[in-house]
């Protein structure tokens, strides 16, 4: 409850904190380490986590963190914060499209796995996973939308529309790099040439 009360009292230190965590300390040890692959992978994944954090800490904690509709609360550090994470996506997922096309000399695999990155990181991330949170939280807190009481018995602080972000992120990621798996092998084996 102390960290609430202080993101309440400093403004957008929950944003700060998330971008020095999550956006340079984390990249910058994978790059350091030289673990590329892994940091292909966790570029574009920070819109997941920054959509999870946003949706279960409304309307108290990461409010500015990566506003996904548009209102009339809506600032200038959510405006850049959500463009700063999407444009590190964007990167993550041109790093991983122009490397599997450089190494495997198909630009066709490289454009598929553009495009399969792309359409889970953005349309299913900024859309489905705010609605699927919502729906776990509905079905553990309905007080909360029939009678505006906020106070949630079965878990306090949100940590359960946390765990639900947290499993279905999981989920689009197993899906994703299965399709990744799935469309890279069949591609390199009928050596398909779109382009």
């Amino acid at each position: 409850m102390r960290f609430i009360n202080l993101c309440l009292s400093i403004p957008n230190l929950d944003t700060i904190i998330f971008y020095i965590i999550f956006v340079i300390i984390i990249p910058g040890g994978l790059f350091s380490s030289g673990d590329y692959e892994t940091l292909k992978y966790y570029l574009p994944a920070l819109v997941m986590a920054a959509v999870t954090l946003t949706e279960s800490g409304k309307p108290d904690v990461f409010t500015n963190l990566y506003p996904t509709t548009c209102s009339k609360n809506s600032t200038f550090s959510g405006f850049l914060s959500t463009n700063i994470i999407n444009g590190i996506a964007i990167v993550g997922i041109l790093i991983q499209s122009l490397s599997l096309a450089a190494t495997t000399s198909s630009i066709t695999l490289g454009l598929v796995s553009g495009l399969i990155i792309f359409s889970i990181t953005f349309p299913m991330a900024q859309q489905i996973l705010p609605y699927f949170i919502r729906e776990v939280d509905f079905l553990f807190c309905p007080a909360k939308y029939i009678s505006d009481n906020t106070n949630c018995m079965v878990t306090p602080g949100n940590w359960h529309m946390y765990l639900a972000g947290l499993i279905f992120s999981i989920f689009l990621l197993i899906v994703q790099y299965t399709l990744l798996i799935g469309f890279s092998k069949y591609i390199l084996s009928t050596n398909i040439k779109l382009i």
